[in-house]
């Protein structure tokens, strides 16, 4: 059972549509749309991907292109029209909206990387890089908001912010003296936890090692007692007894 499953089950009772949102996981954790029943999957092209943001990469199901087509009523948003879309790409070519060709070309190059490397072998990078990150992060002391390692996203984690640290200092620091750039909680989360990504391109050995070093050195200077080299050498022993991540032409 996949963890989709129980919401395709829900959605089966209900009678209603899954949705599923892969804006942080297309390219870097693995999904099958058609086994997994997803009537609606959408994502952003700037995560995993790598490539310009400023589309949505999206999918729909026959079931619900029939369900477009048998529409009663307009939809009262012509942004999220799906029923005008799907005539800007059929016959008719019915007029939805300028295409932003430029960053349709830096997608197909996006894409065209992706292939290169392979599905299979970028979703064992991902999970690779944030194995590293997050033993690291604990060898130093710092706790995650996620405990079950299986419900861990490896695109993004959630790192709780120590005691008596000051989330907003620590990532002005990260980016004004290192050039490296993490994101703050959203809402009540605001103030206790960091959110690291490491999608695409970013995912990379020399990023998680320089994050590393970089938050230690940090936290050292605002007082916080920490295992001076323990995050880095954790790090690297992660990445040494990984299995080497096969690049080729994948799925």
């Amino acid at each position: 059972m996949t963890k989709i499953d129980p919401f395709r089950q829900v959605a089966d009772e209900l009678g209603a549509l899954l949705i599923a949102d892969c804006v942080a996981t297309l390219a870097g954790v693995p999904l099958d749309v058609d086994r997994e029943k997803i009537d609606v999957c959408f994502s952003g092209t700037q995560k995993a991907i790598s490539a310009p943001p400023g589309m949505a990469p999206i999918t729909v199901n026959s079931r619900v292109e029939e369900l477009l087509v048998n529409r009663k009523t307009k939809v009262q948003s012509w942004y999220f029209d799906l029923t005008t879309v799907k005539n800007y790409w059929g016959k008719e070519r019915t007029y939805h909206h300028t295409p932003p060709v430029p960053l349709i070309y830096a997608l197909y190059e996006a894409l065209r990387v992706v292939l290169e490397e392979g599905l299979e072998a970028s979703w064992e990078r991902h999970r690779q890089n944030q194995q590293a990150l997050i033993a690291g992060l604990e060898a130093m002391g710092i706790g995650l908001f996620v405990q079950n390692p299986a419900d861990r996203l490896p695109t993004v984690t959630a790192v709780t912010i120590p005691a008596g640290i000051d989330g907003a200092k620590v990532r002005g620091r990260l980016l004004n003296e290192f050039n490296i750039e993490i994101a703050g909680g959203l809402a009540e989360y605001k103030t206790t936890i960091w959110r690291v990504g490491l999608m695409g391109y970013s995912s990379q050995r020399a990023n998680v090692l320089l994050f590393l070093d970089a938050l230690e050195r940090i936290l050292l200077d605002m007082g916080l007692k920490l295992p001076v080299g323990a995050g880095i050498a954790a790090a690297a022993s992660s990445f040494a007894h990984a299995e080497p991540v096969a690049v080729g032409h994948g799925k």
